[in-house]
């Protein structure tokens, strides 16, 4: 009786192998690169937008980090996006005038003197270092300057992608 016990789950081994395999072949995350940027200040991030898609839904990422030197140490920050937030987050930045700030929920935006600093409110560092004497956790938020030149290249990389996504949905 035990031996064909050990048979029948041999035979339904491969069966339920190969089922599991599709499964998890089709709830793949496929990620696409948008536009990666360098920061201009003082502590200089590389910033990059992702598409990241999982079936017919579509997030965007925020990643950004910057780099370790003797004033600064190295963090490394992850951001979703939903379809809504991005297009908000553009036309914020388009429409954005010298001189004025724009402060919601999500981001805040200051122009001055030709930089736009953005401060994503909604972002922690996910380095997992200590910092200090206590060796807490860094908690550090999100904020980078672009320049006014990089403005629309930044906002039509990004208006292209969601011009793709609306034609792949009709």
């Amino acid at each position: 009786m035990v031996y064909s016990k050990n048979i029948i789950m041999k035979k339904l081994f491969l069966p339920i192998a190969i089922c599991s395999s599709f499964l998890l072949f089709a709830q793949q995350i496929i990620t696409k690169s948008i536009i990666s940027f360098n920061t201009h200040e003082r502590n200089a991030k590389t910033v990059l937008f992702e598409q990241q898609d999982l079936d017919h839904n579509t997030n965007f990422l925020l990643k950004a980090e910057n780099k370790s030197s003797k004033d600064f140490t190295k963090c490394k920050w992850i951001t979703s996006l939903s379809q809504d937030q991005l297009i908000y987050f553009i036309d914020v930045l388009e429409n954005l005038e010298a001189g004025s700030s724009v402060e919601s929920r999500l981001f805040n935006f200051m122009y001055k003197k030709n930089k736009i600093k953005i401060h994503i409110k909604d972002s922690r560092c996910t380095s997992e270092h200590k910092t200090y004497y206590f060796q807490e956790s860094c908690k550090r938020r999100l904020s980078f300057v672009i320049l006014e030149g990089d403005k629309s290249e930044i906002t039509s990389a990004l208006k292209q992608v969601l011009r793709e996504i609306e034609y792949v949905r009709k």
